[in-house]
């Protein structure tokens, strides 16, 4: 009779980031290893040195450039996340996380305050506009692009 092993985990160790560049208080972290980096580093999910986060950051920024594409209809070619190689009339820089955090809580607060006013059996598409030194700016909700759009140019859709 064969002895048979147990089930192996993932690999678990501590951190290998630059532990002296970290921004968590608990570095450095116990757990899963990822697979290495580019510079040969095991990291824990969550390592919070530069080049992990960096790493986070520009995969979050692709993943939303690919959904945006996506929900736009654009072509994008083998790289797929960099709005620069679109195949698309227009000029779009897509921005995700902190940094935009600001336009989107006036986006909804604006929406939701339509909301509350909007008569039954009102069905128009809603588009939010703000306006700050002399620059008007629509915000619009992607879903909903199609049918503003229609709205604005006066079209029956």
């Amino acid at each position: 009779m064969t002895e048979q092993l147990p089930h192996q985990g993932p690999e678990k160790g501590s951190c290998e980031g630059n532990t002296d560049k970290c921004g968590r208080h608990d570095c450095p972290l116990f757990g899963t290893l990822l697979k290495p980096n580019k510079d040969g580093k095991r990291r824990i999910r969550g390592c919070g040195d530069p080049v992990a986060r960096g790493k986070r950051a520009r995969t979050k920024g692709k993943r939303a450039q690919r959904k945006v594409a996506n929900k736009l209809g654009i072509p994008t070619g083998i790289d797929g996340g960099n709005e620069e190689t679109w195949r698309s009339s227009l000029r779009i820089e897509v921005k995700q996380g902190k940094q935009v955090q600001a336009a989107v809580t006036a986006f909804r607060r604006t929406r939701d305050q339509s909301e509350l006013a909007r008569p039954i059996g009102d069905n128009r598409p809603f588009m939010g506009v703000v306006v700050h030194d002399n620059l008007e700016v629509c915000l619009v909700a992607l879903d909903d692009i199609e049918d503003v759009a229609a709205a604005v140019l006066g079209l029956d859709k």
